[in-house]
């Protein structure tokens, strides 16, 4: 037989109402029926919150993540930052490859993209110049030449190549 009258919507009350609830249950010594008359709330619900307070000594139990627990164990996210920190530049393919022959875990490319997301790393666009560039090496090449006069210097374009910086746009932040 269906239900008559308005149908039931679940509300959400905020952590300060809660707290409410309490400090009317626990300082001002009111019953729960007065609490949900006057807070406009189910008696059910002021029932709960002080059931929670009695249990857990706070007002909701709060959730660790949402959502599948990871799929990666901490020390191949360490590794995944290791590989990003070396090369901004890899692929996830080559991570994927790199987790499978380190840890022997076969995880798909979605999830690998998922989980850098979540660590707070996120893809962006190499620029040339920034992908060349070392401030440190600048530094200690300027050092090193600085005691030789301009006469006995002798530059040559293009010294070191990196194959990857021809082809590779994206890196990792």
């Amino acid at each position: 037989m269906a239900r008559r009258g308005r149908p039931r919507v679940r509300r959400h009350y905020s952590r300060d109402l809660k707290l409410t609830v309490i400090h009317q249950s626990f300082i001002l010594g009111y019953k729960p029926t007065k609490i949900a008359i006057e807070l406009d709330m189910p008696l059910r619900v002021v029932q709960r919150i002080q059931q929670n307070w009695n249990e857990i000594k706070d007002v909701c139990n709060e959730r660790k993540q949402i959502g599948q627990s990871p799929l990666m164990r901490p020390d191949a996210c360490k590794l995944m930052f290791g590989l990003i920190e070396h090369s901004p530049d890899i692929y996830l393919d080559e991570i994927q490859d790199e987790l499978y022959y380190s840890y022997d875990l076969m995880l798909s490319i979605s999830t690998i993209w998922r989980t850098l997301r979540r660590l707070g790393i996120c893809n962006k666009r190499l620029s040339k110049a920034a992908s060349e560039r070392c401030e440190e090496i600048r530094e200690a090449y300027m050092l090193e030449t600085g005691a030789f006069l301009l006469e006995q210097l002798v530059f040559a374009d293009e010294c070191s190549v990196n194959i990857h910086t021809t082809y590779r746009l994206n890196g990792w932040s």
